[in-house]
Parts: structure tokens; C-alpha cells; sequence
């Protein structure tokens, strides 16, 4: 049975493996490899992660004793990301962050002090505007979600607010002279990125000092994720699969007239 610790809005719930062998088996691959192909150095083919069904607690059942962990692995071509996933049929599919001289000796480090490894080139700048990160009314604060065991609950409440953080962040990227940016939808919120040279240059100080000065123009961020701290981020055209929706690029400039909740692309077929 899936361990639901969570509160949905209706028509959000957890893929079932069968679901996401039906998404996934459908899914050209070859978009995921567009999306990255515009990406500088490593990242082209970044580092994969995939979590076999942790939250959910659906997983293949011969990967159940996988449960817990997250597996990383690189690629030659996607075609070999295809492969694992049609494989695990994860619950989610992330992707490394950072900028590498050389991923595969990330591969075999056990170490994963990332921040102190002359292996390490940069990271991409993204910022992640999630629910839990926005006080509502209905859903309460991050610090009461954690505490009703339910961080990851969100409502329609929540989310609206989400869409207009999203929108004032891109204002106030563009204000500080990011003239790149990008965004996909998660599944629950959105991730915001910055394509500027330089901000894949940027020191951990300044990533701070960003992230909260965002945060304090009253901006739903998770700190971790912008800081770096966090360096995973889902993998566009992947599944959510806590909520079954499709991560999904998008126009910044056009997130008010999107229907997230009920069209495609961003709901699967299965639903």
C-alpha cells in the first residue's frame, strides 16, 4: 500500500506503475534531449537520478529493495535514459544541477561534497516555487504542514499564489539584468531558471544572497535549490509521479492562461 502522508486537490493523486509504463511508453525522448541540448558543458547529458517509488511506495517489485535510495547514473545517448526508466518506472526522474569538467567521476564519489570539488564548473541557477513554501489559509504554513505530516499538501489556494510568485520573480530577474529565462512546470509548482552565463558562474555567497532577498519580497522559494545546496531538479517531460501530472516547459508570460489542472499536456492520458 502507498504510504499517503499527503492532501491533494481532486484529480491529483499517485501514478500507479502500471500508469507510468503507460506514460512512459508513449513519451518521446527525443524532447527531453532537446531541452537539454541548449545546456553548456555537462549538461547536455547531465547526471540522471530516479527514485523507484520512495513517497508513493508503488515500485516494481523487483526493485522494492531500492526503496529509500536514489540511483544515479550517466548516459551515452538518451536512448539509454529511455531504457532506465521503461526499467525502474520511477516515481520521479531528476537531473544534476552542476556543471562538471568530468561527470563520471561523480559516478563512484562517495563523498558528494560537491562545493569543495575541483570537478565542479558551476551549477544552473533555478529557482523552485512550491506550495509548501507559501502561506495559505486552508493549507497553513510550511512549519504547520511539516507538523500535520503532510508537507507536501497543497490546494487551489496555494497553488494561484504560486502562479503570481512565479510571475514577480521573473520581474524581478529581469530587473537584476537576467535577460534569459526559463521555466517548467513541476507537477505541483514551478522552476524558474536563468540561462546567463554568468549566473552558472555564480559562488554559493551569492546564490544566498539572491535567494533571500528573493524570499523576502515574499516569494515562495525553497532557499536550498537557489543556494545550491539542493542540486537536483526533475526532469522536464518526466511524470510526477506523487501527483501524476506532467513536468511540463513553458512561457513564463503565458502561465495565467494555461490550465494546469485539466488539459494537456500537463495531465497524462491515463487520467
Amino acid at each position: 500500500m502507498p504510504r499517503l502522508r499527503h492532501c491533494y486537490p481532486v484529480n491529483h493523486r499517485p501514478a500507479k506503475v502500471f500508469e507510468r509504463r503507460k506514460y512512459y511508453e508513449s513519451l518521446e525522448f527525443n524532447k527531453i534531449a532537446a531541452w537539454f541540448s541548449s545546456k553548456p558543458h555537462s549538461l547536455k547529458k547531465p547526471i540522471f537520478h530516479l527514485d523507484p517509488g520512495y513517497e508513493t511506495g508503488y515500485c516494481r517489485k523487483k526493485y522494492r529493495d531500492k526503496l529509500g535510495k536514489l540511483l544515479y547514473f550517466d548516459i551515452k545517448d538518451y536512448n539509454e535514459l529511455k531504457e532506465m526508466v521503461l526499467e525502474y518506472l520511477p516515481e520521479d526522474l531528476y537531473y544534476d544541477r552542476n556543471l562538471y569538467d568530468d561527470p563520471s567521476k561523480c559516478l563512484d564519489c562517495e563523498d558528494r561534497n560537491c562545493q569543495t570539488c575541483e570537478n565542479l564548473l558551476g551549477q544552473e541557477l533555478m529557482f523552485d516555487v512550491d506550495p509548501e513554501n507559501i502561506d495559505c489559509p486552508n493549507c497553513g504554513s510550511l512549519e504547520e504542514r511539516i507538523k500535520s505530516a503532510s508537507m507536501f499538501k497543497f490546494c487551489y489556494i496555494c497553488f494561484n499564489k504560486g502562479v503570481e510568485q512565479a510571475l514577480r520573480l521573473g520581474d524581478l530577474l529581469s530587473e537584476k539584468g537576467f535577460q534569459r529565462l526559463s521555466a517548467v512546470y513541476s507537477g505541483r509548482g514551478f522552476h524558474i531558471y536563468v540561462e546567463d552565463p554568468r549566473a552558472y558562474e555564480m559562488t554559493h555567497e551569492e546564490r544566498k544572497s539572491l535567494a533571500i532577498e528573493v524570499k523576502n519580497q515574499g516569494i515562495g522559494i525553497d532557499l536550498w535549490v537557489t543556494e545550491g545546496g539542493s542540486r537536483l531538479a526533475r526532469v522536464p517531460y518526466s511524470l510526477n509521479g506523487l501527483v501524476s501530472r506532467v513536468c511540463h516547459p513553458i512561457e513564463l508570460s503565458e502561465i495565467k492562461r494555461l490550465d494546469f489542472w485539466h488539459s494537456r499536456p500537463f495531465v497524462p492520458v491515463f487520467l
